[in-house]
């Protein structure tokens, strides 16, 4: 993974370095990127030792700057003005990325006709210590093993034909993790409530959540499977089981935060588009 990452011999430009585009370029960087690669145009990005930073596209210029991949990392109701500044620099010599929730690879398309390919990138936070996920689908012709090493060093890969279920995607795992975060938040504040100390709960709920996801991972078994080696009949378990399980309301509550977060990306779509 080092290796591959490492070898990357293009020039990068973050249009914006946020969270997530943060988390990506530092994973990268601790993988083996030379920093000498990367400039950031983000003037609230935090430095990065070798990384130059700009506070606008028109100051990089000045200063010279290059490149073949491009990432766009900033808030998606920024692309139309960004566009207007970034579309002449995008030649059929660079490789676009986007995180951009809600932006489509037509979109991409639209604003950077010139550019070798689109590609649309959905990670998520976890991305940071190389455990993310990585939905991407891509427009053009572009470095396919280049993106598959920045990717792979992210966690794991789905490659889509096209990008017609992204704005779901964004929603599972792109946003999944904060639910998750919730979830154990609620999980700790239950225990709280019920007598823990707020330092106890919150650090059982992390160790249970925590395992029980890392022996998911490693068993290979289904979640039902190893629910079936908890819970007994008559038991602890199987009491609290019947309430999740009650009326079918964990499903349906999830369903809803999903279609939520989904929806909302459709809506960030429409305000790039400048339809909002």
């Amino acid at each position: 993974m080092t290796n591959k990452v490492g070898s990357f011999a293009g020039r990068m430009l973050l249009v914006g370095c946020g969270n997530m585009a943060g988390a990506m370029l530092d994973r990268w960087l601790g993988a083996g990127l030379d920093p000498a690669r990367v400039a950031i145009v983000d003037p609230a990005a935090s430095p990065r030792a070798g990384v130059a930073q700009y506070a606008s596209l028109a100051e990089w210029q000045a200063a010279g700057g290059t490149a073949d991949w491009i990432m766009l990392g900033m808030k998606p109701q920024q692309l139309g003005e960004v566009a207007e500044e970034l579309a002449p620099m995008v030649t059929g010599e660079v490789t676009l990325l986007s995180i951009l929730a809600g932006v489509s690879l037509a979109d991409l398309a639209a604003r950077f006709p010139d550019a070798r390919a689109q590609v649309r990138i959905l990670p998520n936070l976890a991305a940071r210590i190389g455990a993310g996920v990585s939905a991407v689908a891509s427009l053009g012709a572009p470095d396919r093993a280049m993106i598959a090493a920045l990717l792979d060093a992210l966690g794991e890969v789905v490659a889509l034909d096209d990008d017609m279920t992204m704005d779901l995607v964004t929603a599972f795992t792109g946003s999944g993790p904060a639910f998750v975060f919730r979830l154990i938040e609620s999980y700790a504040a239950a225990g709280e409530r019920l007598g823990l100390s707020s330092e106890e709960a919150l650090k059982l709920a992390n160790a249970t959540f925590g395992g029980a996801t890392a022996l998911l991972s490693e068993s290979g078994e289904k979640p039902g499977t190893l629910i079936a080696q908890v819970a007994s009949k008559g038991g602890t378990t199987q009491a609290g089981l019947d309430v999740l399980d009650a009326d079918g309301q964990l499903v349906a509550l999830m369903t809803n935060v999903l279609r939520a977060a989904r929806d909302r990306g459709r809506e960030l779509a429409d305000l790039a588009r400048g339809e909002g």
